[in-house]
């Protein structure tokens, strides 16, 4: 067995992270486009931003709990993929991922994705 299947199916909770954040962010980008008249780039942005929020609210949870916690590469996707003020705002309410000096990639993805998005919203308008 190779060792990315053993640790797919050791925790299994990491692809039902991916799957359930996808799924929640393809249903808010419908619900947007039906119930409002927003350009697609702002629909986009606010989906991902409410999915990468309630993320950070999970994984805060999961932690206290000790249960599953929601891998890191999938928190920073989000992130990159436009919820940069979702995870901002949830590292700030939650109190999630707030130590630099032991989460430093937070910050450097959030910086890095506020970037990226800043320019392309600059470009496109």
């Amino acid at each position: 067995m190779s060792k990315s299947n053993s640790r797919a199916r050791r925790n299994p909770y990491h692809t039902t992270a991916i799957v359930g954040g996808v799924l929640a962010t393809v249903a808010l980008v419908i619900a947007l486009i039906l119930l409002t008249s927003w350009s697609l780039l702002v629909i986009w942005l606010a989906a991902v931003n409410l999915t990468t929020f309630a993320m950070f609210g999970i994984d805060k949870a999961s932690a206290k709990a000790n249960g599953p916690r929601i891998p890191e590469v999938v928190l920073h996707a989000f992130t990159l993929l436009g919820g940069f003020l979702g995870q901002l705002l949830g590292r700030i309410l939650f109190r999630h991922k707030t130590n630099f000096k032991r989460h430093p990639s937070f910050t450097i993805v959030l910086i890095a994705s506020a970037i990226i998005w800043v320019v392309v919203i600059y470009l496109l308008f």
